[in-house]
Parts: structure tokens; sequence; C-alpha cells
């Protein structure tokens, strides 16, 4: 499965030198809904439900990537208005799971199962559809600096650098933050001509 990760172009530079990325933890996240996709007039409900999110939040955390990197909100979004970096990483496919987005918040179930456990942990609501996000979960290690870290392996094989509209990086800047992984396709994007969409710009890079 191809997913990409949006950054600015400093961290997008720190990440590849480093050879990782950076774990969110569910206190980090910019969406107060997150993990509460339910409805919670139930005061005692509401209790149990935000207990088992910080429960949960304590020993896990998550890498949030798109299915997709031609969006140009996205990229303005999560890339420094287009100044920023995306990397492109091949996952396996049991390891991501797309993201489901709703337009109401969804009843709370009296007994949690499977399914509901899927609801809790990959719905968002529907005016962050265009993220496309695929959300991989995994544990909490030992933190470096309050900071938690996932490096590239197979399972989180970086394949590809795009580099933004705006970013100033140089071709020579990424391949030296890149070596010495090889394989990897270096894209420098550019606003298309026909449609809203960010498209690879056959001029290339600055050297």
């Amino acid at each position: 499965m191809r997913a990409y990760k949006f950054l600015d172009m400093d961290k997008g530079l720190k990440s590849l030198r480093e050879k990782r990325l950076k774990i969110s933890t569910v206190e980090d996240l910019n969406d107060p809904f997150e993990l509460l996709p339910y409805e919670m007039t139930v005061r005692s409900r509401r209790w149990a439900l935000r207990e088992t999110r910080r429960e949960l939040g304590s020993r896990h955390g998550m890498l949030c990537f798109s299915a997709e990197w031609r969006g140009p909100v996205i990229w303005a979004h999560y890339s420094d208005k287009h100044r920023g970096i995306c990397l492109g990483f091949e996952i396996p496919e049991d390891c991501g799971k797309r993201v489901n987005y709703v337009g109401e918040r969804l009843s709370l179930p009296e007994n949690v199962e499977l399914d509901n456990a899927n609801a809790f942990l990959f719905t968002k609501y529907e005016n962050w559809a265009y993220e496309k996000e695929i959300r991989c979960w995994t544990d909490l290690q030992t933190p470096e600096g309050g900071l938690y870290f996932m490096d590239f392996s197979d399972s989180l094989k970086l394949v590809e650098v795009i580099a933004g509209a705006r970013c100033p990086a140089t071709r020579s800047q990424i391949i030296e933050a890149v070596t010495p992984l090889s394989g990897i396709t270096l894209i420098k994007a550019r606003a298309g001509f026909q449609r809203f969409e960010i498209v690879k710009d056959q001029r290339g890079f600055d050297e």
C-alpha cells in the first residue's frame, strides 16, 4: 500500500537524514473529536469513552498518512503552503487502514465489538475527507526527548520524495539527506494546468 506523509521542508529533510518518522500521540492530534466519534449526551458513558481514549493514548500512537499526493489542500495545510516535502512509503496492507468519514456522530453501542472498535479508531468528520487518511496504530516504546519515532524499514519503506511546488530544496539537498538509501523516485511538484491538482514538474529540480 502506498502512503504519503506531508511535512514542512525542515522536518522533511530531518526525517530523511535520520531515516525515521515521528509517531503522533493521541494528545498531539489536531482534531478534538479524535477517537470520540460517538454522540456523548449521557454523562456516565461520556466519562467511560474519554477514559478509554486516555488509556489507549497512554500506550499507543499512530502514523497518519494520505492515500495520494496530488490534492492541493493537503499540501497547503500540512506541508507549509506547498513549501514542504511529501514522503511516499510502501507499507504492508495489514499495517494501515483508511479512515471512514461521516457527517453525523455515531450512536454509542451498548456492547463493544470489533466493528465498534474499528469505528472508534478509524472514524472522522466528513470535512476531513480531503486528507484521504491512512492510519497506522503502533505501540509507544521508549521516548526520545519526550517524542516517539519509527525507523524506516521494510514495513516503512521510503520509495518517493516529492518536493512541493514552492519548496526551495534542491535535488542535491534531498539526495544528501536520503543517502545511503537507493531506488527512491524524486519528484518536483507544480500546480496543474488543466485541473485543481498538483502534478509532476517535467522541468525537474534546481540543482
